[in-house]
């Protein structure tokens, strides 16, 4: 090409070689040729292996990690070093290029020759070039690479070189022209001395090397203690816990306390300080409570985005801050927090509360006047379990303040709450999960005891789960109720409902659930456990149910295999049976598993410990029929024995007259006294009388002298 002389004075060289390279980049990454491949150099124009790539058109907040995880596929990497923009106050560091230098340069040519599609980074096309001579590394004459970067030249040393010079010096130093170039390539933000300082250059560590994800899960094995105490390792070690910190949305207590130490309010303001802003659910949970009131303010000021809170165990009172902080929670917690009162709750329901979720167990103060006079539309589940001071009467009252209640939790509750119960459900026929667990006193039952339940039932059409399980109230009358009314139900336990025989009242048999199966066709969980009245004729009905995924059975002395071998070839989504405890279920339950798999494969696991089939699988060691995707569980045995109907207590045998002869003997008495030494044993009335009266008194009330003696 003709150039005329004006023209040429306007000809920077050193432009030039820059826009060289950026071509150079550029058509580098094209895709292989149908014709051949492309030309990708091996060593430099000076015969240096390649092992140092330079990398340009990076996307905005680019990391070291991100570019190491898109070339660590090619081969093992050396260093990656990423060049930041100008940093300021008012600026954000932008990444402008990169270089990349492998151990092996026939990984480094891999890199080159590699498609442009792997090599993309949040949408962007890196383009890849080797660096020039002088940033490679070295290697001497036996072949071994020097890692270390060269010396840079003195800053008049450059300004003294002549530009048209090509010649490296004979210190190993680089020439003018590379030089300048260098600097050319520093207005343009593209430069490559920076990277070839020692103090810049930066080797990568087995923090680089795993990926995020898997560093991540190894952190969570590591107590939050030891991690925060560790941050003064180094600064990136630092940078990085801080980070899996900021990333964590669960945190318990007992996660922090180890080997029986306190956690005080001070240690958890410290804590929540570097993670609180990121939790979503925090359980407070710890065995030694050494928080005191402060706590609901430490919480609300640093969780502002807390959308779960569970206390156990604590003592403190005032919980109203939760409300100035916390604007996003929606489910409350409180377990055996024994100070918890009315008032400790009052200003949490008020109308601009945003919790949709309250459960309150084992307390002795709340009667649940805190609900009263507070008008909560969110709230849509409500849950009592154990609450001894819990009154019914101003439940009820507390109802009406709560239009969209879809859950009501009434478990182990003062006996005259059952009942107010009725009235309650008329209050909320939308119920969806209901249950009335746990009640187990005579005092309320008579022949019109449970009309009035019944006739609440009657108005709960969208009941999808049901737990009515210890309830010796229910019966199959109630059952008929619910089979008519509760089509939709999907979760029913009724397990344990007057189990024992000999009990004056009526329970649940197999009228009840031919009942349940024969009308509620959307059942996926059925348990009918330590039922003394079921018998394999109502538990085959248990196979109308097309949707039935667990059938749980323990405990139940009357079953045999026939109902469950039914119950596994008709219903083809059934995934899990636990019969543990029933002595006359055999193998054959197993063999019908297996014919069923062969029909309907999908994952099944049998719970069959404390059965005829386990007995027979560990004494006499028969083998039976294998599946790959069926689970036998011959050892794990659930079942509770004290529940079963057949259980007797034989602690005390109050059959014989002399069983409690011992128990009046003065000479047994007078031993004691010659242990004890004179006159450490001169109470006399220490001493029981078998002829007092007043014992006949506690005998009317069921107390006997072998309790008292061992209270």
């Amino acid at each position: 090409m003709f150039f005329d002389d004006e023209d040429e004075r306007f000809l920077n060289p050193e432009i030039l070689h820059v826009v060289h390279r950026e071509l150079y980049a550029i058509t580098s990454n094209l895709e292989i040729s149908h014709y051949g491949l492309r030309n990708v150099p091996t060593h430099t124009e000076d015969g240096i292996p390649i092992r140092k790539l330079y990398v340009s058109n990076l996307p905005p907040k680019t990391t070291r990690t991100e570019l190491f995880n898109v070339f660590a596929q090619y081969g093992f990497i050396k260093s990656c070093w990423l060049r930041m923009g100008d940093k300021g106050p008012n600026k954000t560091p932008t990444p402008t290029y990169a270089f990349v230098t492998f151990s092996n340069p026939a990984d480094a040519h891999k890199a080159l020759q590699a498609p442009n599609h792997e090599k993309m980074l949040r949408g962007r096309n890196l383009r890849i070039s080797p660096a020039d001579s002088w940033h490679q590394p070295a290697e001497d004459a036996d072949g071994r690479v020097c890692w270390k970067p060269r010396s840079l030249p003195r800053s008049h040393d450059i300004e003294d070189s002549s530009p048209a010079s090509d010649n490296i010096d004979s210190q190993g130093g680089p020439s003018v022209e590379s030089s300048l170039d260098n600097e050319a390539n520093s207005s343009n933000e593209n430069t490559n001395i920076e990277e070839a300082t020692p103090e810049t250059e930066y080797t990568y560590n087995i923090l680089d090397i795993l990926n995020r994800d898997c560093m991540t899960h190894i952190l969570t094995f590591i107590p939050i203690k030891d991690l925060i105490r560790s941050e003064r390792v180094s600064k990136t070690w630092q940078n990085m816990i801080q980070e899996y910190l900021q990333s964590i949305r669960t945190f318990k207590t007992s996660w922090w306390v180890h080997e029986q130490s306190r956690l005080t309010t001070a240690v958890l303001r410290r804590v929540l300080q570097r993670l609180g802003a990121s939790l979503l659910r925090l359980h407070i949970d710890h065995q030694l409570s050494a928080l005191n009131d402060r706590t609901a303010h430490t919480i609300g000021k640093f969780c502002p985005n807390l959308e779960e809170l569970k206390v156990v165990g604590m003592y403190t009172k005032n919980w109203n801050p939760l409300l100035y902080g916390c604007k996003q929670l929606k489910n409350l917690s409180f377990v055996s927090c024994n100070k918890l009162t009315d008032s400790s709750l009052v200003h949490l329901m008020k109308n601009d509360s945003c919790i949709e979720t309250l459960t309150v167990a084992n307390n002795t103060h709340v009667t649940g006047l805190f609900l009263t006079g507070s008008d909560t539309p969110r709230m849509h589940s409500l849950s009592f379990y154990n609450c001894y001071s819990l009154q019914g009467t101003v439940l009820c009252a507390a109802i009406d303040t709560l239009p969209n209640l879809t859950t009501l939790k009434l478990d182990v509750c003062p006996i005259a709450m059952w009942k107010i119960i009725p009235m309650i459900l008329k209050k909320v026929p939308k119920l969806e999960e209901l249950s009335l667990s746990e009640y187990t006193s005579t005092e309320c039952i008579s022949p019109h005891s449970n009309d009035a339940f019944c006739e609440a039932l009657a108005q709960m059409r969208d009941l999808k789960i049901l737990n009515l399980s210890r309830n010796i109230y229910i019966n199959n009358a109630v059952l008929k109720q619910i089979s008519q009314t509760c089509t939709k139900l999907e979760s029913l336990n009724i397990s344990s409902c007057n189990s024992i025989r000999n009990f004056s009242s009526p329970g649940v048999g197999d009228e009840g659930v031919r009942a349940i199966c024969g009308a509620c066709v959307s059942l996926q969980t059925l348990d009918v456990s330590y039922l003394a009245s079921l018998t394999d004729a109502g538990l085959c009905a248990a196979a109308r149910l097309p949707r039935l995924h667990r059938l749980v059975t323990r405990g139940s002395d009357a079953l045999s295999s026939a109902p469950l071998a039914q119950m596994l070839r008709a219903c083809h989504h059934l995934q899990e049976v636990d019969a543990c405890g029933c002595d006359n279920v055999c193998e054959g339950v197993v063999e019908a598993a297996v014919d069923a798999l062969e029909q309907r494969p999908r994952t099944l696991l049998l719970r069959l410990a404390g059965t005829a089939a386990a007995r027979d699988y560990h004494v006499h060691d028969q083998e039976y029929p294998k599946h790959k995707l069926l689970t036998v569980n011959m050892d794990e045995d659930l079942s509770n024995p004290n529940l079963r109907p057949d259980f007797v207590d034989q602690m005390f045998d109050y059959s014989s007259d002399d069983s409690l002869d011992d128990l009046y003997d003065h000479d047994l008495y007078e031993d004691f006294e010659d242990f004890l030494g004179p006159g450490e044993w001169q109470d006399d009335e220490l001493i029981l009388d078998p002829d007092d009266d007043d014992l006949d008194g506690l005998y009317a009330y069921g107390i006997h002298a072998a309790n008292i003696i061992l209270l």
